[in-house]
Order: C-alpha cells, then structure tokens, then sequence
C-alpha cells in the first residue's frame, strides 16, 4: 500500500514540477545516447575496417612487391637491383610452397579505353585465374581470365560495372570489342560491383579492366615483369610459415638477394584494430564524461528538490512519518 501511495505522490510531484521533471529526463537522455552513439561509432568503424579487408582478400592474404624507389642517404633513388618480381616466380611459390593454396600476379597500368567513340581513363589490372579466387570477386555476367587465356596470350578483358555504365549505358557488352590503349580486346566477362573503397587514391574498384598478364606484357609493356604477388595462404595459422617459405624461394631464385618487400594482412589488420580500439575508449570517454554531466544536473536538481521540501518533510514526522518512509517516498521520485 504504502509503494502505491509513494508512487502516486511521486507522478504528483513530476505533474506539479513539470519543468523540473523534464530537465531531468533531458539530461539523462543525453547521456545515455552519448554512450550509445558513441559505441555505435566504434562498432561501425571496426565493420567498414573488415570489409575492406574482406574486398582485399581477408586476413588469409599477404603480398610481395618490388619497390621502384628506395630511401638511401636521406633521398630517394631509383632501386638499383637488378632483379625483379617475373612470372617464374609466380609458379615457384604456387609449386615449392606448402603453406600457400594461391598466387596471382598483378601488374597495373593507367590506360584509355573507348567504345564506339565515347571513352574513359581507367586502371588496367593485369592478373591470372587464381586474382578472382583469392579476393573472392566474382563475375556478375560472362567469365574472368582463364589459364588458358595466359597461354595463348589471348585478347580478352573483364570490365568493371562502371565501364559498362559509361561506355555501354548499363547494356550487355560480352561479346563487344573495346579499344584499350587504342589495342583492341574482346569483353568476356563484367566484375560485380564493389563500389569505393577506404583508399581515395585507388578510385573506384568498378572502374578497372581485367586482361591476362601475359597479354598486358607483350602488347604493353615489353617485358616479363609483375609489379605484385597476391599469396592466399591455406589455413590463419601458417601465415608467418608461409612468408617465411617466400622468402627462401624467392631469394633462392634471385641469387640470394631479397630485393623485394612484403606486407601481411594480419599484420595490418592487428595495427588498424590497435587504432580503432583507441578511438573507441576515447569515444567512450566523451560519452561517459556527457553521462555524468547528465547525473551531476539530475543530482542537483534533487538536491534542490530536497532543499525545498524541508518544511513538508519536517510535517510528514511531525505527523509520525519515519525517515525510512520519507527517504522511500524521494528514491521512488528519483
């Protein structure tokens, strides 16, 4: 009877002190959507992180590139060794490396390409069979580069779902024959669409065209190299083996020397959830420090409740109230 009684007055006191009653719910709101938001943010930017690591490959994936330009002396020189990343090298970590389940050379090249008189600056990406596999990027129509294309150094390409927005108006362009580099090539097949990725410089990841690497060379580049490896491994436990095994075959292969740098997903990824983790306690700091804020107002404005009532507290014991009934009546108004 008595939690009744307290619960009436208490909905009383909030009716007759409606302004009081509605700071206080304002600002424990606010702190509490403070913290709320706040962690939302976190979470949201660990999930955007995991996206474009899963666009990458996943955490499975590590790669091996050749620097063109190296620090020496405190400037920039052309790398002077005269070793490079090559096609060869490529089959070797595919076949002497147990830890590796894939291997796609990528060789990229910014280029124009036209069709039927309207044209388009794109990013040439120059690759094998296993690229789509390991970044896990499908063909929405039509095929990706074969094995068989790489042999015959066929003149085939894989477009991107923004080249055929711009150059073909959204229709089916496998089959079609478009001009890169003023070279022409047969559509076999259109990526899915991925959209931008964290990176401003790279553009959009719709905006490339795929052709076989042994093609991009002789028409091209008039070489055998590969500006990149991209390694899936087979299994998140032997990554450090599988670098290591890399390694070894590569520098083998090269006289010894390791003229090449590597970068491992995992590695990565450790280092952006170290950034992330910070951020979120620093959100969670800004958000706690607006949900005291809230209590420090909410006390208050008790404490001036309290101060303001004295007289009537003094008549509810005059009249036999207990302080424990008095102390109940405030804890249900709070």
């Amino acid at each position: 009877m008595k939690f009744v009684q307290n619960t009436l007055s208490a909905f009383s006191t909030f009716y007759a002190n409606g302004m009081r009653t509605f700071l206080i719910v304002l600002s424990i709101s606010i702190g509490i959507a403070g913290v709320i938001v706040m962690m939302s943010l976190g979470a949201g930017a660990q999930k955007l992180v995991m996206n474009e690591v899963e666009k990458v490959g996943g955490p499975l994936t590590f790669g091996v590139y050749r620097e063109g330009r190296i620090r020496k002396g405190g400037r920039w020189i052309q790398n002077p060794s005269k070793h490079f990343l090559m096609m060869e090298d490529v089959e070797l970590i595919r076949n002497e490396c147990p830890s590796v389940d894939m291997a796609a050379p990528e060789t990229y090249r910014s280029v124009n390409v036209s069709y039927d008189g309207e044209q388009k600056r794109t990013r040439l990406q120059a690759t094998s069979y296993d690229y789509h596999l390991i970044r896990e990027w499908h063909t929405r129509v039509g095929r990706f580069i074969s094995d068989e294309d790489l042999s015959f150094w066929s003149k085939v390409c894989v477009v991107g779902e923004e080249i055929v927005q711009d150059l073909f108006s959204g229709l089916d362009p496998i089959g079609k024959e478009i001009k890169v580099s003023n070279e022409r090539f047969s559509i076999i097949g259109v990526m899915e669409s991925r959209g931008k990725g964290l990176d401003p410089g790279m553009g959009s990841e719709d905006n490339q065209v795929f052709m076989p690497v042994t093609t991009t060379q002789t028409q091209f580049l008039g070489n055998d190299y590969v500006d990149h490896i991209l390694i899936r491994v087979k299994d998140y436990d032997v990554i450090d083996q599988a670098v290591n095994q890399v390694k070894k075959v590569l520098m083998r292969a090269n006289g010894g020397e390791e003229f090449f740098e590597v970068w491992v997903m995992k590695e990565e990824l450790k280092s952006t959830n170290r950034i992330i983790l910070i951020i979120e306690l620093v959100l969670v700091l800004i958000a706690s420090v607006s949900l005291i804020v809230g209590g420090i107002g909410t006390l208050n404005i008790m404490l001036v409740s309290v101060t303001e009532r004295v007289p009537e507290i003094g008549l509810r014991k005059a009249v036999g109230a207990k302080s424990w009934d008095i102390r109940i009546q405030f804890l249900t108004e709070s």
